[in-house]
């Protein structure tokens, strides 16, 4: 049984069919999320598809979900997520694509960008000082770096939602 919860995640879901997201599965921590008070992008990956992931953006009208696929093959030295702006050790950040909603995504069209692997921004911006694998940017604050990753979420999800 499902519970409301985690239908209106499966709904939220902008650039994928019913039928996968349907077939999705959500982590059990989705359960306990209140849609309504979410303040942070979450992403998990698909433990049955593991290139499969999806990041959830709050936006004023309820969270958006969207899907995305991860490249094969891993980052062969440190990197930057592009989202969280945390500098990751080697295999901390992947190439992840996402298709456009609607009839550009049927036909292929996607935007990419590099994200932790573990689609974990929210816990990666949280963390205070510098570690040998997470490198938080330098000279801002946890409140300056959440604030950060909800606004590149949301240049991402207009950009995967965008019509024209």
């Amino acid at each position: 049984m499902t519970s409301p919860t985690e239908t209106r995640i499966r709904r939220a879901l902008t650039n994928c069919s019913k039928g996968e997201a349907t077939r999705m599965v959500l982590p059990a921590w989705v359960r306990d999320l209140d849609p309504d008070r979410l303040d942070d992008v979450r992403g998990w990956r698909d433990p049955k598809a593991p290139d499969r992931g999806v990041l959830l953006v709050p936006t004023d009208d309820g969270p958006a979900g969207v899907v995305l696929r991860a490249a094969t093959g891993a980052a062969r030295a440190a990197a930057m997520c592009a989202l969280c702006r945390t500098t990751h050790t080697v295999g901390g950040v992947a190439l992840f694509a996402a298709p456009r909603r609607g009839a550009k995504g049927r036909q292929g069209d996607t935007v990419g960008t590099y994200i932790c692997a573990d689609l974990a921004c929210a816990e990666h911006v949280r963390v205070e000082t510098a570690t040998a694998a997470l490198k938080p940017a330098p000279g801002t604050t946890v409140d300056e770096r959440r604030a950060g990753l909800r606004e590149r979420a949301a240049e991402f999800l207009a950009a995967v939602t965008a019509e024209g």
